[in-house]
C-alpha cells in the first residue's frame, strides 16, 4: 500500500508540470494530453482493483478483447515512437556546425509589437551567435498572426537592431504562418541573395529536430543553435512536439 502511494509522487510532479503552464496562458495539445495521461495513471495507482476489474470485464467479451488488443498495440507503438523521437530530438540539439553559417531565427508569438518571452530567448541566442561570428547574416522569419500588430519577422529585426546587431546583417521574411513556411521562404531568400544552403537554426531545443527535417525538405543543410527553454514548459512542448512529428511523418506536413 505504502509503495503504491509513493508512486503518486512522480505522477503528481509530472501533473504539476503540465498544469502550471496553463496559469501562464500556455494551453496546447501537449499539456492537455499530459494532464489526461497523468490523471489516468493516478486512477490506476489509487484504485488498481477497480481498474483491473474493468479490464477483466472487457476481456470476457469478444468485442472488448479485440479492443484491448488494439489498444495495447497502439500503446506500445506510441511508446516506441515517442522514445525514438525523443532520442532524435536530443541528438538534434547537439548537431551544431563546425564553421559559421547563416543564422535562421524561427518565429514565435509576438505581443503587440514586442517578442514574447520564448521569442526573446531565441533572439538572445541569435544575438550571441551573431556577435561571435561577425561575418554571418541572419534571416528572421515569421508572419503576422492573431493578436500581433506587426509580423514576427519585423519584431525580431527591431529587437536585434535595438540590441546592437547591424540592420544590414538582417534579412526579413514576414509572410510565413508555420515552421514549414518559415523554412520554405527562407530557402528562397537565401537563393535570392546568393547565400549558401547551410544554415544554423535558432529555435527552442525541443523544436530543432522537426525544424531540421523541414529544412532538409527545402534543400537546406541545417545545424542547431538552440535557445534556452524555461524548465516549467519543457514537458508540455516536448509532448506537443511528438504530436507534430507524428503529423509530419504520417501526413507530410507540420
Amino acid at each position: 500500500m505504502r509503495l503504491r502511494f509513493l508512486m503518486l509522487i512522480p505522477e503528481l510532479i509530472l501533473l504539476y508540470f503540465f498544469v502550471m503552464p496553463i496559469t501562464k496562458r500556455i494551453c496546447n495539445p501537449g499539456n492537455i494530453l499530459g494532464i489526461l495521461v497523468c490523471l489516468l495513471l493516478m486512477v490506476i495507482t489509487i484504485i488498481p482493483s477497480w481498474f483491473g476489474e474493468k479490464l477483466r470485464h472487457l476481456w470476457n467479451c469478444i468485442g472488448g478483447k479485440i479492443g484491448l488488443i488494439i489498444a495495447a498495440v497502439l500503446l506500445i507503438a506510441a511508446i516506441v515512437f515517442c522514445s525514438v523521437m525523443s532520442v532524435q530530438m536530443v541528438r538534434a540539439i547537439y548537431h551544431q556546425p563546425e564553421t559559421p553559417q547563416t543564422v535562421v531565427v524561427l518565429g514565435c508569438k509576438v505581443k503587440g509589437t514586442k517578442p514574447s518571452l520564448m521569442l526573446t530567448r531565441r533572439l538572445k541566442a541569435a544575438k550571441t551567435y551573431l556577435e561571435e561570428h561577425s561575418e554571418v547574416l541572419c534571416v528572421v522569419t515569421g508572419g503576422q498572426g492573431s493578436g500581433e500588430d506587426i509580423s514576427e519577422g519585423q519584431a525580431m529585426k527591431s529587437w536585434l537592431v535595438e540590441n546592437g546587431i547591424a540592420q544590414e546583417r538582417i534579412l526579413v521574411e514576414k509572410e510565413s504562418r508555420d515552421t514549414e513556411e518559415n523554412l520554405r521562404n527562407t530557402a528562397e531568400i537565401l537563393k535570392m541573395h546568393g547565400l549558401a544552403n547551410e544554415v544554423v537554426i535558432v529555435t527552442d531545443g525541443f523544436h530543432e529536430y522537426r525544424a531540421g527535417l523541414l529544412a532538409e525538405k527545402e534543400g537546406l543543410v541545417a545545424y542547431a543553435y538552440p535557445a534556452k527553454t524555461r524548465a516549467l514548459f519543457v514537458p508540455t512542448y516536448w509532448v506537443r512536439e511528438w504530436m507534430a512529428l507524428f503529423q509530419l511523418f504520417v501526413f507530410g506536413h507540420g
